[in-house]
């Protein structure tokens, strides 16, 4: 059977992937205010702090959350040099050099520009995989098979009578190649608790262990079956491939 090109496109896919985030992350800059609406993704992000008081009524509220302390760490973040938010960390012990120690139990509140407490919204985490789809797929079908990323490895979808493929042919590509990363994003959305964010805490704390077991075994199974599998089966002949009725062949 022929080969796949695989290296060409995981180099492609990976290269695509920077780029159509970060394009991403600049749509999503006028829908963010930096409180409420924050910015993350970014690639290079950096973060400000500074220790400030505790006011008598605060301090209340942290102590019922399991933290009493006086002072806390006033913390501004930035994401790609743009504004995304502050936040008030409060620590129940810090260590030699006054920063927060690995044995401390950490509070963290968002707070606005006036320093009142917010419940922040992400529209990169909670748009940006619909928006990055949607660019692969257009992406694709304009440049009749290819993305950045393909035009530099020299590779490109076409149908197996090697004509181009149709608009309909490289969406469902698309949607097959990124199913269980929408599967996953779909159950983050309505069971937060089984997201990758949620199950590693849980195991380094000992807790859950058989759950959070058995979502990474059953995450892990899923992608060894879709990307990995074809590779030996098919010889790289990609599921989503035929599915779809397209192949990927060098460009020349």
């Amino acid at each position: 059977m022929e080969p796949r090109h695989f290296w060409r496109r995981a180099i492609a896919l990976v290269f695509d992937i920077i780029i159509f985030s970060q394009l991403t992350f600049y749509i999503m800059v006028p829908f963010a205010d930096g409180d409420t609406m924050r910015l993350s993704g970014g690639i290079y992000s950096s973060v400000s702090c500074r220790p400030v008081p505790i006011e008598a009524e605060a301090e209340a509220f942290f102590a019922e959350r399991g933290v009493v302390a006086d002072t806390g760490n006033l913390c501004i973040n930035y994401q790609n040099g743009f504004y995304a938010g502050t936040d008030l960390l409060v620590s129940s012990e810090t260590n030699a050099e006054g920063n927060i120690a690995d044995t401390a139990k950490t509070v963290s509140v968002a707070l606005d520009r006036q320093g009142q407490l917010i419940n922040p919204y992400f529209p990169v985490a909670m748009f940006g995989p619909a928006v990055i789809l949607l660019l692969f797929v257009l992406v694709t079908w304009l440049w009749q098979g290819q993305t950045l990323g393909k035009k530099i490895t020299r590779v490109q979808v076409v149908t197996n009578d090697e004509d181009y493929a149709s608009l309909p042919q490289i969406a469902l590509r698309e949607v097959l190649k990124f199913s269980p990363f929408i599967l996953l994003f779909v159950l983050g959305v309505f069971a937060p608790q089984y997201t990758l964010e949620q199950a590693v805490p849980l195991l380094q704390k000992g807790e859950d262990i058989a759950l959070v077991l058995g979502f990474l075994g059953a995450s892990t199974f899923i992608y060894i079956l879709w990307w990995v599998a074809p590779l030996i089966w098919w010889n790289g002949a990609m599921p989503y491939d035929r599915m779809s009725k397209t192949v990927v062949e060098r460009f020349y």
